[in-house]
């Protein structure tokens, strides 16, 4: 893919990643990456070359008929644009320059040819979270496109964004419970419909779990007769989340193999050339890199169990919009009126979720810079509050536009490293809009999602009898933490905590992501880790610019 610009005051920067494909029709530049590509490219050349009066509003409602993942970037001589889909799956940046603006889909692409400055207050929340705020980057100056955003560009001194949807989980509608019941099963054949028709015949390959998302995908497509599927499941050998993935992909009939991980495996597997030649190529400046599954998925492709036919298809990110991360400890009582203080008790709740990768970070100082861009962008978002407004829904929005569009999304990557194909039915945007309407307590504890599922039994792989019971792995280590957990009966549940992610995590973790650095490195370590995310945000950092916050030289790692 080449950098190839008509005169405009647009300049694409494409990255390393072989995702976005390039189109020249007369004086017009397209680069289209995600679904249907052929067809999203035939739909904006016939709007865009036959209409002669081109504007915001036109291309808002072009971008609103679709409902893909994608990511679009038009450059013609008199207007340009660009656009990332509801859930971001896509990312794109942009930067104003003297001249120009740059449109990349990597904030790094940019800062490595445009000199910017590091914004400190992002990489603050960087450093705390894995992920950046709102729309911000590392960089000043360089800035992300948000979910469902796009931005129009007449010339370097007109340009605006607008956005072609809205996810406002705040805004409910009233309706009695076997309405959303029965909806809620109408939305799940149809997502399931329109997976099968993506697929056009093709294998689908799905990293089964324990829980409820990817086994809807499983069974959903069992359910329908769509029997070209493959499983597959990882980690620590014995694992809980493998046994109840192996138990469903039997009842189901499908082909199933497991990919086992330790702390050997993943060590030689972290001085691999495919594994340094992911983590340099991944980073974005937004978002830390994911690694969830990438051995896995590396070591199926060697065995063949994977071709690059194939289709991942995982349960991203059900869990979520679902309502398994709606706050519980939020005042629903505060008076909505009262915007201030009903922020404050929001962000407190969801900075005490997501900010804690680092306890030596967890200050007052620095909790009130997080806080402060949390609130901006609540502020700038926050409209249409009526009788039914649903404060908890802040706080899924805050996490939708920051953590879910971000870092989750970001293990897409992975398949794309492999030049695999992806769909995520989950963030389909029929389903989003379904979820943002439904009130909090049907979302509680995932109530409504989990009786759909039970009453449709698709596959017959639901209800009590494949309700799995957690249990940690390896098995030495159980025993260990029950001889420990007795002694700290006397000192407390926090220190108990703080001396299992210290000592013992290391050799939990399902997929060893902590074994990029030695045990001993890990537990010297003052700064208080709080999972293997938390060394993943250092790591990135040092792609990113060049150094890390600790210090830690990088190089012996990766």
């Amino acid at each position: 893919m080449n950098n190839i610009n008509i005169k405009s005051s647009v300049e694409f920067l494409p990255d390393k990643r072989s995702q976005w494909v390039l189109y020249s029709k007369d004086d017009c530049s397209i680069w289209i990456a995600g679904d249907n590509i052929q067809n999203k490219y035939n739909i904006l050349t016939k709007n865009i070359t036959t209409k002669k009066n081109i504007n915001k509003e036109y291309i808002k409602q072009l971008i609103k008929d679709m409902d893909d993942h994608f990511g679009i970037i038009v450059i013609y001589q008199n207007w340009s644009f660009a656009a990332v889909d509801c859930a971001r799956t896509f990312p794109l940046f942009w930067k104003k320059t003297k001249n120009k603006i740059v449109i990349s889909p990597q904030a790094k692409c940019i800062a490595d040819k445009y000199e910017s400055p590091i914004d400190k207050n992002q990489l603050l929340a960087f450093q705390m979270s894995g992920y950046c705020i709102d729309e911000g980057t590392l960089w000043k100056g360089i800035k992300n496109l948000n979910p469902g955003y796009f931005i129009f560009i007449k010339n370097i001194e007109d340009y605006s964004l607008g956005k072609h949807f809205l996810y406002q989980p705040w805004s409910i509608i009233n309706q009695p419970y076997y309405k959303y019941k029965e909806q809620l099963k109408v939305e799940i054949k149809k997502i399931l419909k329109n997976l099968i028709n993506k697929a056009n015949g093709k294998t689908i390959v799905v990293p089964l779990s324990a829980g409820l998302d990817s086994r809807l995908v499983a069974s959903g497509l069992k359910d329908l007769n769509y029997n070209k599927v493959k499983c597959f499941s990882y980690g620590l050998k014995n694992n809980y989340e493998s046994n109840a993935s192996k138990i469903i992909a039997k009842k189901l009939g499908y082909n199933w193999t497991f990919v086992e991980i330790n702390q050997s495996k993943a060590k030689k597997y972290y001085l691999s050339k495919e594994y340094k030649n992911f983590i340099s190529n991944k980073v974005d400046g937004c978002a830390a890199t994911s690694i969830q599954g990438l051995y896995a998925i590396d070591e199926l492709i060697k065995d063949k169990y994977i071709s690059k036919e194939d289709i991942i298809v995982n349960g991203n990110s059900g869990d979520f919009i679902t309502g398994g991360h709606v706050p519980k400890i939020l005042d629903a009582s505060i008076n909505s009126q009262d915007i201030n203080l009903l922020c404050n008790e929001i962000i407190e709740a969801h900075y005490a979720k997501h900010y804690v990768l680092w306890d030596s970070l967890l200050s007052d100082k620095n909790k009130n810079i997080i806080k402060t861009q949390l609130l901006l962008q609540i502020k700038k978002n926050m409209y249409n509050i009526n009788k039914n407004f649903m404060p908890q829904g802040i706080a899924e929005f805050l996490e939708y536009e920051n953590r879910q569009a971000k870092f989750v999304n970001n293990a897409q990557r992975i398949y794309e490293a492999y030049d695999l194909k992806w769909y995520l039915p989950l963030w389909d945007k029929s389903f989003m809009e379904f979820w943002s309407n439904v009130p909090l307590k049907f979302k509680n504890n995932q109530k409504l999602y989990k009786d759909a599922l039970n009453e449709l039994n698709m596959g017959d792989v639901w209800g009590k009898k494949y309700d799995f019971k957690y249990f940690i792995s390896p098995r030495w280590v159980r025993i260990i933490r029950f001889i420990f957990k007795a002694f700290f009966v006397f000192l407390g549940k926090n220190k108990w905590h703080k001396f299992e992610k210290k000592y013992l995590e290391y050799w939990t973790d399902n997929i060893c992501g902590e074994s990029i650095f030695s045990y001993r490195d890990i537990t010297k370590n003052k700064n208080g880790a709080r999972h293997y995310v938390s060394w993943y945000t250092i790591i990135a950092e040092n792609m990113n610019i060049n150094s890390n916050w600790q210090n830690i030289k990088i190089d012996k790692a990766v």
